[in-house]
Formats: C-alpha cells, structure tokens, sequence
C-alpha cells in the first residue's frame, strides 16, 4: 500500500501502530544483516590493504558503524560475534588481539 501525501499530520495512532513498526523492522535488518556484513568488509579490506591503524576492535568496530545513521542502540555483543564469524568465514581472518586489534590469516 501506498500512502496519499496530505498536509494533515499522522496521528498519534498511526505513528505508534505504522510508522514506529516500520522503522524498528527496518533497523532490525540492519543490525541483523547489514551492520556485520559491512563491519566485516571494513575490517578484512582494511587488513589486506596494509591500511589499518593502530587501534582496538572497538573503535575499528565504531568507524565502520558511522557509515549507518542510525541510533547507537544495537546490540553490541550480538553484531561483534556477526562480524567475527564473518571475519572467520568470509575472509579466512582470526583476531588474535582486540586490544589493539591483531588479525592473522587463517590457512586451510
């Protein structure tokens, strides 16, 4: 369905029972899918360009996550473990530091 454009406001009702929904399903899938999958890219590109600097995984973890404009109300822990599956499975990378970050290349 596609909404009319009026001058009216929306109401508290449909703000609470529409829109609100609409947005929090939409940050969801953000956080769920999007954020590990970048936060992931961001760190292996970094990596295998000789282009990161000295720094905790936290803070390489926040440089990525600017990129998204959305509310700092995702769950930490949840998307870090994404992103160090990702790291593992997608880009054969293991953090052996996160404190500052020190990734290695893991060998098959």
């Amino acid at each position: 369905m596609i909404r009319k454009c009026t001058d009216e406001d929306i109401s508290d009702e449909e703000l609470e029972k529409v829109i609100n929904p609409f947005y929090d399903n939409y940050h969801e899938y953000i956080i769920t899918y999007v954020m590990p999958e970048v936060i992931a890219f961001y760190i292996a590109s970094s990596y295998s360009r000789n282009a990161m600097w000295e720094a905790t995984f936290y803070q390489h973890y926040n440089s990525a996550k600017d990129t998204f404009n959305i509310s700092d109300d995702e769950d930490y822990n949840k998307v870090k473990a994404e992103v160090i599956k990702l790291l593992r499975l997608k880009y054969s990378l293991e953090i052996i530091s996160e404190n500052p970050l020190d990734l290695k290349k893991i060998e098959y």
